[in-house]
């Protein structure tokens, strides 16, 4: 068997990593594009730091664009893109949590190429554009969930389809990451915990999923042993600086697994949770389908569901890995249903639908290949808690 490993991310991890912005974007010239969030880069003082910085390098010419939402849409992107374009900015920097990050991508890609957002989403049938340029991103993550800043993908919602999708491709990695674990101290104990769990979701699904890829696995393995212990620690005791580090890494190192091998269907059964509901946070759609999906998948793949169980520190046994993520949710206060989330029990049809045409790419690396009724049976069992 012959695995691919391409790594063309350079990352700078530590306390203090954000102060690198300066130099590092003296790389790429002297104009940048700040993609940001509106609230909480400018109220934790991460923006003044990053803004500092430049300046400290002779970057004085900037352009602050913080219009970046949760589940942001391609609205956002197109509207960064033209902004990008309109400064003649020569890199763009993403500062903020994974929304920002894949936004910054996403500008980057539609602001050195034809189209609009849209035409780079991938669709099972394929995007309607390859992208042939783009200019480079510096990622700053200040949350420790997504991974954006060393992987290929920004997802981004369709606001009159109702849709979300990825895209992804070569040109879409950051040229560098600056992975300071202090920059997610701010973070309340709600947004650690929902960012956590996309984080052990991205582990748990490149881990138990039908890609094989052994260099890629040891990632999976490392953030699931690092997130069992941390993610409690980090929420409950939010200035622990030695979880703050091991949350920002054990992010990172996640976003590498999926990079490599992609996710399954708990994913492709949220993304058309979280489009219909903009006001659902991706990790806490996550926490409520992982269950279901996992318990379904179990005979799929029951070695490395029983690793999982025992990485999260359960007995080795596949039908613990269920008990594993059902305890966790618990503890960090996650809802355990669709129901919780404010989904409608007739919006269950449509949802079923949405993840058939827009993600069943996934259903043949899902460690049981599931049917329609499947789906739909594991959205009843999500909605009524039916574990």
């Amino acid at each position: 068997m012959v695995v691919n490993y391409y790594r063309p991310v350079e990352v700078f991890f530590g306390e203090g990593a954000l102060d690198k912005l300066g130099e590092v974007g003296r790389r790429f010239g002297f104009r940048a594009l700040i993609v940001t969030g509106r609230e909480s880069a400018r109220r934790s003082g991460a923006l003044d730091r990053a803004l500092n910085s430049l300046r400290s390098a002779g970057i004085r010419e900037f352009v602050l664009f913080d219009e970046v939402t949760p589940n942001p849409t391609d609205r956002i992107v197109n509207r960064g893109a033209e902004i990008a374009v309109k400064e003649k900015v020569d890199f763009i920097v993403g500062l903020g949590g994974g929304s920002a990050l894949d936004v910054a991508k996403a500008i980057s890609i539609v602001s050195s190429n034809e189209g609009s957002a849209w035409d780079y989403v991938k669709y099972p049938e394929g995007p309607r554009l390859i992208p042939y340029y783009n200019r480079p991103v510096i990622c700053i993550p200040t949350t420790a969930g997504t991974g954006s800043e060393v992987n290929r993908y920004s997802v981004i919602t369709n606001e009159i389809r109702k849709e979300k999708l990825v895209i992804s491709h070569s040109l879409n990695y950051p040229k560098v990451a600056l992975v300071d674990p202090d920059l997610t101290r701010t973070m309340n104990r709600r947004l650690t915990a929902i960012t956590g769990f996309d984080a052990l979701t991205h582990a748990l699904e490149s881990l138990t999923n039908r890609v094989e890829n052994f260099i890629a696995e040891e990632h999976s393995v490392r953030a699931v042993e690092l997130i069992a212990r941390w993610l409690p620690v980090a929420v409950e005791d939010p200035e622990n600086r030695e979880a703050r580090r091991w949350m920002a890494y054990a992010s990172m190192t996640a976003g590498v697994a999926i990079d490599h091998m992609g996710v399954a269907l708990i994913h492709a059964m949220e993304h058309p949770v979280s489009a219909h509901y903009p006001h659902v946070a991706h990790g806490e759609g996550l926490a409520v389908l992982a269950p279901y999906v996992t318990k379904f998948n179990l005979k799929g793949n029951p070695e490395k569901y029983a690793l999982f169980a025992k990485l999260m520190g359960y007995e080795e046994k596949p039908e613990r890995a269920v008990d594993a993520l059902l305890d966790l949710t618990d503890r960090l206060g996650l809802p355990n249903t669709l129901k919780d989330l404010g989904v409608e029990e007739e919006k269950i049809e449509r949802l079923t639908e949405d993840v058939y045409m827009l993600s069943r790419h996934s259903f043949s690396v899902n460690p049981v290949e599931p049917t329609l009724e499947d789906v739909r049976k594991l959205y009843e069992d999500a909605y009524h808690g039916r574990v």
